[in-house]
């Protein structure tokens, strides 16, 4: 398991809404682009108290919610069901992503930090980062979110399983 079993890449924020169009496996997460749309298009992002659980209905399985520090490192806050099982149930809330055992996804904390840096999402795509996992694919959509005072700090990521390919 290496870094060619999976791409993570980070894109401009205020393009995802053009991008959702042309882009077919965004396609998969229109809901959730639109949910973003509207800030984004004003050159912010939402902030998670606007964020209304229902208007994640059928995702709430699929996703994750996560404290997005500067350092890079998630604090895992909500944890879908769906995902809990994919992760083989190493995934607990209060964790950190560095303290998950045998991640291959070893570049992470670059990824997380430049979203958090601000003006970016993420994309993942490839196999599931972790040792003995690596059977399941999946692609992954994760959008920041800012604090009551508007300041980026969580992070919503949305699954999608994937079926097994090289990226």
């Amino acid at each position: 398991m290496d870094a060619s079993d999976y791409l993570a890449k980070t894109y401009a924020l205020k393009e995802l809404p053009s991008n959702h169009a042309s882009d077919k496996a965004l396609a998969h997460f229109a809901q959730i682009i639109r949910l973003w749309g509207r800030e984004i298009e004003r050159g912010g992002i939402p902030r998670r108290v606007d964020l209304s659980f229902q208007g994640f209905v059928g995702w709430h399985a699929r996703m994750i919610i996560s404290r997005l520090p500067a350092c890079g490192d998630l604090e895992f806050r909500i944890i879908g069901h769906d995902i809990d099982e994919m992760f083989g149930h190493t995934l607990k809330t209060g964790d950190r992503f560095s303290s998950l055992p045998h991640v291959a996804f070893e570049d992470y904390a670059d990824y997380f930090k430049a979203i958090r840096a601000g003006g970016t999402y993420g994309r993942y795509s490839g196999i599931i980062p972790f040792e003995g996992r690596a059977h399941r694919t999946f692609d992954v959509l994760d959008l920041p979110a800012a604090d009551e005072e508007g300041k980026l700090a969580f992070l919503y990521s949305f699954f999608v399983m994937a079926p097994r390919r090289r990226v």
